[in-house]
């Protein structure tokens, strides 16, 4: 199993790279960083300076552009008509979606308004073999149910999608209906397919409307995907049952991101590798820009001793560390989090500017286990090679400023 985990995070690692295109390494968007300003002035110039406009719509437009034209191309659609999806959303919806756009620019409504019509496939399937959609459907949920309780969510996630795409979809209802609870609605997906028959599914998104916050009820985030949302706060993070827990950690992640163009994944790393209770450690922390947000990270992993290789796998509910953060960019905080029992603390918030991982401080408060722990990691601080983390010690609590 462990190396099917291996198998299946590099090649996790290969889609996060999607296209090699700035590397990382390329010439710096400013010449100076925070450490060599002297003033209170030239600080607050050099931080108006150091922000960009936000790609949340212009570039992800671009991305949806460019994806439709490759969905058109290997489809062989590319010379026939270009056509939407036909998806409709009701009006509680299209208020979030409003007050996410207003704040950050993300045009959610517009980018689920303008998926592209990718049905070309099903139909010339469907045609050819002479499919009887609805069995076929059937057969398909058969195996996402027996996925599902097997704990398989992407796995299930893939015949989901399977059984709807080959049943000829012609519109799409996102519509927010009541619970039990007044104040939540679990948001449905209401389909029409091309032989006449309709469905509802239940992607796994319920919203309270006093709070804001999307969530999955199964702890995985919404529609499995490994991610909650609050909506007011305009903060994306992941829930400690994330399916990405499954796939452990290892150095092609963050290579590959940061073979990404920059307005994808323009962040910076520090790892902290130690030898605690007869396992290699590490913790790593991260910052910048992801996709359409500021934020930053903490992850707590380990592995045998003496294993070779970058993988490691993360913490289980027993090796959990108690964890805060907060990010601030200058006088403004992005964001703060914690404390919570976590193996992967992390938050991005939605924003109309985007800023130079450099110029955002991380706080943080990492709780160790006992002494022997705590002496690992502080040394494992003071060796890292770049020697811009700091670090204090209260009790067994770590604060690190970076």
């Amino acid at each position: 199993m462990k190396h099917i985990q291996k198998i299946l995070s590099a090649f996790l690692a290969l889609i996060l790279s999607v296209t090699i295109a700035q590397p990382a390494f390329a010439a710096p968007k400013v010449p100076l960083s925070a450490d060599e300003l002297t003033n209170p002035q030239e600080y607050e110039q050099y931080i108006s300076v150091y922000a960009q406009e936000s790609s949340t719509h212009r570039q992800f437009r671009s991305f949806m552009r460019t994806m439709r034209f490759f969905v058109r191309l290997f489809s062989g659609t590319l010379l026939l008509p270009d056509q939407d999806f036909n998806v409709l959303v009701d009006g509680e919806i299209t208020e979030y979606c409003n007050y996410i756009k207003d704040n950050s620019d993300l045009d959610v409504l517009a980018l689920l308004t303008n998926l592209p019509e990718t049905k070309y496939l099903a139909e010339l399937t469907v045609r050819v073999f002479g499919i009887d959609t609805e069995k076929m459907r059937d057969a398909m949920y058969d195996k996402r149910d027996q996925y599902w309780s097997e704990g398989k969510y992407v796995l299930s996630g893939l015949y989901t999608f399977l059984g709807v795409y080959f049943s000829v979809m012609e519109q799409c209802d996102v519509t927010a209906i009541p619970t039990n609870d007044p104040d939540v609605h679990e948001v449905i997906l209401r389909l029409t397919y091309r032989d006449g028959s309709q469905e509802e599914l239940h992607p796994g998104i319920f919203i309270n409307a006093v709070t804001g916050e999307a969530y999955n009820k199964d702890g995985s985030g919404m529609v499995s995907v490994g991610f909650n949302c609050s909506i007011y706060d305009l903060l994306v993070y992941a829930p400690i049952n994330a399916w990405m827990r499954n796939y452990g950690f290892c150095f092609f992640y963050d290579f590959f991101c940061y073979l990404s163009p920059n307005w994808m994944w323009h962040y910076t790393t520090r790892r902290f590798k130690f030898t605690y209770a007869g396992k290699d450690w590490m913790i790593q922390l991260w910052k910048g820009n992801y996709l359409i947000t500021n934020g930053g990270e903490i992850g707590l992993y380990n592995r045998p001793r003496g294993r070779i290789g970058s993988y490691y796998n993360c913490a289980t509910d027993d090796e959990l560390l108690e964890m805060s953060m907060t990010i601030t960019h200058g006088n403004e905080q992005i964001l703060s989090l914690g404390p919570v029992q976590h193996w992967w603390l992390n938050g991005f918030k939605m924003s109309k500017e985007q800023y130079e991982p450099s110029s955002l401080t991380m706080d943080a408060t990492i709780v160790m286990r006992d002494v022997e722990m705590l002496d690992a990691f502080c040394d494992a601080i003071e060796h890292n090679y770049r020697h811009d983390v700091s670090y204090t010690v209260d009790g067994l609590a770590v604060h690190l400023e970076w």
